[in-house]
């Protein structure tokens, strides 16, 4: 005997998710975002609401006013840090919810790599530098999603993964969170695991992590990323 559904033995019918829309429609470039703190207000609110949009929930068109607006001059190169922590944790989560299509051409991509290594870099030293939770955020958003791997199909590839591979041992360092160090070699190993050849300064760099003077065996990390 089959068994039958209450419903005379059809499955009940799926309702499709709701489409997620962006609620955010402040300009974030312009006369109206002169003042810093205008404009951090204003990327503290998109920051919050585009952490909790889910990928494949989200309507085609919810991104199109910000995500250009998050890459422009006046942002990327702002002087205030707060300001850059939250553009770059929220086009972290734009490149998240659009993977593994980035709604951003070549150069523009280079662009936003280069101002996420920069500010990786500069803050990521130590927990007491303002808006370290921010780039924790970004590092961790970085390795769960493999946004990086998008660099191993731009034009000048070669450079940019040099760039990261010697960025990053400039912030692995043994005082700083162990969370960290895990999230580096992540993204390293993606990008090796995607790359379509890795530049001979890539290997140079990794092999300069063994023939350090002053370590008594070589750092895990770099087991981790050789392995």
């Amino acid at each position: 005997m089959v068994a039958q559904t209450r419903a005379g033995g059809h499955p009940p019918v799926q309702t499709p998710p709701k489409l997620q829309k962006l609620k955010f429609h402040e300009k974030l470039v312009g006369r109206t975002t002169t003042s810093t703190d205008i404009l951090l207000k204003k990327l503290k609110t998109l920051h919050t609401e585009l952490a909790e949009l889910e990928q494949n929930h989200l309507h085609k068109d919810a991104l199109v006013g910000v995500r250009h607006e998050l890459i422009h001059q006046s942002i990327l190169l702002h002087k205030d840090k707060g300001v850059k922590a939250y553009a770059a944790c929220c086009i972290a989560d734009i490149l998240r919810l659009t993977a593994p299509n980035a709604p951003y051409n070549d150069s523009e991509l280079a662009d936003i790599f280069h101002f996420f290594l920069r500010q990786l870099v500069q803050n990521l030293k130590t927990s007491d530098t303002p808006y370290y939770n921010q780039y924790f955020l970004l590092l961790e958003c970085l390795s769960a999603v493999k946004s990086a791997v998008l660099i191993c199909e731009l034009p000048k590839a070669e450079e940019l993964i040099e760039q990261f591979f010697k960025d990053c041992f400039k912030i692995i360092r043994y005082d700083l969170s162990k969370k960290i160090e895990l999230f580096m070699v992540d993204i390293l190993n993606s990008i090796v695991d995607d790359a379509h050849a890795i530049p001979s300064a890539v290997v140079t760099t990794l092999l300069a992590q063994f023939m350090d003077k002053n370590l008594v065996s070589p750092p895990s990390h770099a087991h981790a990323i050789c392995t």
